[in-house]
């Protein structure tokens, strides 16, 4: 049985016990704990139907078509959204909630494997612009068909739930899945993300494809990497120069990424932890986010605003953040408010901001025993 619920402003059919600890598989899957990233997902296509003229969707793992649903009803300027999954049961729930919506006309069903209906999609001056892959696990399986199928200048969005091989517990399966070594340390989350991105761009080269990151997420056991996808050699060339390596001071907490992996920390000359090769390059597109921003003004978008306003402030800030609650610990300090030692930090003349990343993190290019020193005095004052 399914019963009918409101998620943003669209009506879907999920199963009943959808509300239950633990959702049920069957007759389909339906994650009541992933409404925000949907709400984010409706943000970041509606700016890419302004920036980008984007107006064809594929939603190539669609379960219960939660997702790509919400953008039919949503998204201004998507024409068509294209929902593919195996579970004949899922898709046969998508279409009612498209009826109960009244896109019908919008929506169109798919019953193929993955990459089988991506690349049905894949001929010139067809491709969609955006494909979105959302998958149970790891999408390493589903990169090149993903990136074969997106148009010149599209959008492609790709979700990771293996964070437990990302965030550093399985390196060698992260190395084999995402073509570089992970990081177990306060930022793991942030280390995963970029690791995410390298196997994009690592795969895009070799399609003679760039990558440039729009927006990123993390949350608990969830990643998910937006990009737009450009061809050409200029921007094969950009790609590969942001790929590179991520080195950690387990002594003092300082780290810093480059090209090549560096043996030892320059403040304090211990050896180094190296995490890579993995993207070293932005992970928020300042005019993405902003666009997505201006777009979502909705009272349900209240969540998605909040993140989407600190990612504006962290563009152009230091990689990798510093989490208080760890450095409060160090400074035997009770942990203080981002938001007061950002304001301490900029008033000693540093870069500072907090991070959508983590709700306790701050970017700053402070080094750690400054950052103590802030931490210090936000706790006095």
């Amino acid at each position: 049985m399914a019963v009918e619920i409101v998620e943003g402003r669209t009506r879907l059919l999920v199963p009943e016990g959808w509300d239950s600890p633990v959702p049920p598989k069957e007759p389909a899957f339906y994650n009541p704990n992933s409404a925000l990233a949907r709400d984010l997902s409706v943000s970041i296509y509606r700016a890419a139907t302004e920036l980008a003229g984007a107006k064809r969707m594929a939603d190539s793992l669609s379960s219960l078509g939660a997702r790509g649903i919400r953008v039919a009803v949503e998204v201004d300027g998507i024409e068509l959204v294209m929902l593919n999954d195996l579970n004949p049961r899922a898709l046969e729930l998508a279409r009612r909630s498209a009826e109960l919506n009244g896109v019908s006309d919008k929506v169109k069903l798919f019953n193929l494997e993955c990459c089988e209906f991506l690349d049905s999609l894949g001929k010139p001056g067809s491709r969609p612009d955006i494909v979105d892959i959302d998958p149970f696990g790891s999408p390493a399986p589903y990169l090149d068909c993903g990136l074969r199928s997106v148009r010149n200048g599209g959008l492609l969005s790709v979700t990771a739930t293996d964070t437990p091989v990302l965030c550093g517990n399985y390196p060698r399966l992260a190395l084999a899945r995402y073509y570089g070594l992970p990081l177990r340390c306060e930022y793991m989350h942030e280390v995963g993300l970029r690791l995410l991105y390298g196997a994009i761009a690592r795969v895009a080269t070799r399609l003679g494809l760039g990558i440039e990151p729009v927006y990123s997420q993390s949350v608990r056991h969830y990643m998910r990497a937006y990009s737009v996808v450009r061809k050409g050699r200029a921007e094969v060339g950009r790609t590969i120069d942001r790929i590179g390596y991520l080195m950690h001071c387990d002594s003092c907490g300082f780290r810093e990424l480059g090209p090549e992996p560096l043996a030892s920390c320059r403040l304090c000359g211990s050896k180094y932890r190296v995490a890579g090769p993995l993207w070293i390059g932005e992970l928020f597109s300042a005019e993405y986010v902003k666009k997505a921003l201006e777009l979502s003004v909705e009272d349900y978008m209240r969540r998605a605003r909040k993140l989407l306003s600190i990612a504006v402030e962290e563009v152009g800030k230091p990689a990798t953040y510093f989490d208080l609650d760890n450095w409060a610990r160090k400074a035997r300090r009770s942990s203080p408010s981002p938001s007061r030692v950002v304001e301490l930090l900029r008033g000693m003349g540093f870069l500072a901001s907090r991070t959508s990343l983590n709700p306790k993190g701050i970017r700053t290019n402070a080094t750690p025993r400054e950052l103590i020193r802030a931490i210090s005095s936000a706790d006095e004052s």
